[in-house]
């Protein structure tokens, strides 16, 4: 049972509060932020963090990509699920498992995962004048799919494929947004058949809906005063100092 204190909801709502205004401003970040910052201040177990963000993510994504379904791109959407979802499922396991047993390790693949995530962001989009390969699709899928089950990360590797495409912006968010809907209705599915978390988490995981909610609502109204380049720069070097945090922390554990 977990003791909910105020410095606990206090810590959990400056977490969320900052990750949910990285997100609304630069366009990414709320999920690796949140895991990074929960593992390593500990406010809650990192199965219940994947669960937050996995059903945050999807109160999110859901409403945006039921208006914009015919913008979305079926046939790189269904490569990208044929892998992304049964490597969703490999990484849960490895969740549950290691959760309980290596969980030096386990925050240690965190760490190092985050970093490339960041190397990741920093490499330069250029668009391709043709069609990507299916086959690269399938990776992105795959890797995302992997990151989706064991932290509900999946976004980097897909935000660059498709980034990489010449497709208009709207065809690109609109592709996104539906690989993470699905992505994260099967992950808040399997979550299910796993270690859930206990009442007092689920009144924080509830409330945690609403404030996520009305700190995106003020965020956009930021928007048009803020560069979006340096907030992108502030996420990125956030995601990685909690990255080399992670590992520097865990890493004695293991070698």
């Amino acid at each position: 049972m977990l003791s909910i204190s105020f410095e606990l909801i206090l810590l959990m709502a400056l977490c969320l509060s900052l990750a949910t205004v990285m997100q609304t401003l630069s366009g990414f970040g709320f999920g690796l932020l949140v895991v990074a910052s929960f593992t390593l201040l500990d406010v809650l177990p990192l199965t219940a963090t994947t669960f937050l963000v996995s059903l945050l993510g999807l109160v999110n994504s859901t409403t945006v990509v039921v208006k914009n379904r015919s913008s979305v791109k079926v046939p790189e959407l269904k490569l990208m699920l044929y892998t992304g979802i049964p490597l969703m499922l490999i990484g849960f396991v490895l969740l549950e498992f290691m959760s309980s047993h290596l969980t030096h390790y386990l925050n240690f693949i965190l760490g190092v995962s985050i970093l490339l995530c960041c190397a990741l962001m920093l490499i330069g989009r250029d668009r391709a004048n043709k069609q990507s390969r299916p086959r690269s699709f399938l990776i992105a899928g795959g890797v995302s799919g992997l990151l989706g089950g064991l932290f509900s990360t999946s976004g980097p590797p897909l935000v660059f494929q498709c980034y990489k495409q010449s497709w208009s912006i709207e065809a690109i968010r609109s592709t996104l947004l539906a690989v993470f809907t699905i992505g994260g209705l099967v992950r808040v599915g399997i979550a299910l058949f796993g270690t859930l978390p206990g009442l007092d988490i689920m009144f924080l995981i509830a409330a945690a809906i609403p404030l996520v909610l009305l700190v995106t609502h003020f965020a956009r109204k930021l928007t048009p005063y803020v560069d979006a380049k340096w907030i992108r720069i502030i996420a990125i070097t956030l995601l990685g100092l909690s990255g080399v945090s992670l590992v520097a922390t865990s890493a004695p554990g293991i070698f």
